[in-house]
């Protein structure tokens, strides 16, 4: 037990007012004193707003009758001081101080208005479970459980923060999840000294494996069925108090163009939709890159017809292209993040409506080129096919990298720019896992996997990039 805990004493009166007092006086601190028999009485605490006192009544009135039935609705057995009792409190228990024993119940009887289960609006999907996570750790792991109905799913609970006090659990699959990678995970969680945890992204920036990189080495996700399917991979999930979104991990790089969609469909499909996320995001990131260094330095590669062209559009335009490219790129993006943040009523209206003004004024007063415009609205799009991940983010402010590359240099610029970005991802690893793996180290038998998507019944080994203890997914016939 801590040495710097008080303990609860056997005078309720004190009991009260030093619990008051650990919780800072606070105004919506209940304390009721009722008695349970003739011999003894009780004093019932709780926050208002966040029990369910018509639960809590019932409970008493069962615990009058047979004290041994009441143990089956307790979250603890008991507490024993002060500062156990301040916590259970904030956590939105309920507890009950014995007179003369020195010690007290907590019971659950928490009742907080969350919203209830509904598709993620972050990652819709046309066909596939419409199910997606919510503010409560509890209904989340429920709908971890309902979908993954196993009893090797293992769930381990933990709390981070010590002010917040946040629940945390880490889920795995026994006899699948590698125990080293396993161990390694708990060991980062549990030597985080951070005083809050408020959102499951202050986990993943304090057990990171590099905190200076803006690419994500863990993955984070609203939905049930992309969490079920990194398990089944050996891989291992972070269910976070408070937020709805999960985080996975290891992830690597190429994962980051995958949605769970691609296995609802027929994998020929699934593989075309993959492809054209992979091409989307090479075109996102080095359009505008290609399209400065064409014009600037390599007029030769292009058509003479289409140079005239490109020629006449740019005669008025008083701008070398890479200060063009870079107005568009971020107009763009401040059209887009407008159209977020504005009411969803007039949010989409505002940036296609704004894009399409802003695009004609700026060609018509001489600003930008209308190829310029074109760039930048196809560059834009090619955005818009990634999931919405950080990955989506990070193309995003690579093409700002490139473009620089590009201008000074052309497409040696572009070259460099590119060597320089895979080295640098190369370095990078995801709790010792190569973060470009499959590709870097090369295993094609599992590279095949993540450019496309293998049928099912084909797909009967996991990845070894995981370490997963069991991988064979199918059973031998006997």
């Amino acid at each position: 037990m801590d040495d710097h805990k008080t303990l609860l004493t056997s005078n309720a009166s004190e009991n009260k007012r030093l619990l008051l007092e650990s919780m800072q006086a606070t105004d919506d601190l209940i304390m009721v004193h009722s008695s349970i028999d003739e011999g003894q009485s009780v004093t019932v605490c709780y926050l208002a707003g966040m029990t369910d006192t018509q639960r809590l009544d019932k409970l008493l009135m069962l615990y009058k009758q047979d004290k041994q039935l009441l143990p089956a609705f307790q979250l603890e057995a008991n507490v024993y001081t002060v500062e156990d009792a301040a916590d259970a409190l904030a956590s939105g228990m309920s507890v009950l101080l014995f007179d003369d024993a020195g010690s007290g119940l907590v019971i659950d009887t928490i009742d907080v208005q969350l919203r209830n289960v509904e598709e993620p609006a972050s990652e819709a999907i046309v066909k596939g479970p419409r199910s997606g996570f919510t503010e409560s750790l509890q209904n989340n792991l429920a709908l971890v459980r309902y979908h993954f109905p196993s009893s090797r799913l293992k769930a381990e609970f933990c709390k981070v923060g010590h002010l917040t006090k946040t629940n945390v659990t880490v889920l795995s699959v026994g006899g699948l999840t590698n125990p080293e990678i396993l161990r390694e995970v708990h060991r980062r969680i549990e030597e985080i000294p951070a005083a809050a945890i408020l959102e499951s992204n202050y986990i993943e920036e304090w057990i990171t494996d590099n905190r200076g990189t803006m690419f994500p080495l863990i993955e984070s996700t609203e939905r049930p069925d992309r969490v079920i399917g990194a398990l089944l991979d050996g891989r291992i999930a972070i269910l976070v108090q408070g937020t709805p979104f999960a985080l996975i991990l290891p992830f690597v790089f190429l994962q980051a163009f995958q949605v769970s969609e691609d296995y609802a469909w027929n994998y020929y499909i699934g593989s075309v939709m993959r492809l054209i996320r992979l091409l989307s995001g090479m075109i996102g990131m080095l359009l505008p890159a290609f399209y400065v260094a064409t014009v600037t330095f390599h007029h030769e590669l292009v058509p003479t017809t289409l140079l005239q062209s490109i020629a006449s559009a740019k005669e008025p335009v008083p701008f070398p292209a890479v200060v063009e490219s870079f107005m568009m790129m971020i107009a763009f993006e401040i059209m887009r993040e407008a159209g977020i943040r504005m009411p969803k009523q007039v949010g989409q209206a505002v940036s296609i409506v704004g894009a399409l003004i802003l695009g004609q004024a700026a060609v018509e007063a001489g600003i930008v080129s209308p190829i310029m415009v074109i760039v930048a609205a196809l560059t834009g799009i090619c955005t818009f096919t990634l999931p919405p991940t950080a990955i989506n983010y990070v193309i995003r402010i690579l093409q700002f990298g490139m473009t620089l590359f590009a201008s000074l240099l052309g497409y040696v610029g572009i070259m460099v720019g590119i060597i320089m970005l895979l080295t640098y991802l190369a370095s990078l690893r995801s709790f010792g896992i190569p973060y470009l793996g499959p590709l870097a180290p090369f295993h094609l038998d599992e590279l095949t996997d993540v450019i496309v998507r293998r049928s099912h019944p084909n797909n009967n080994l996991r990845p070894n990039l995981f370490r997963a203890i069991e991988r064979r997914r199918f059973r031998s016939k006997s």
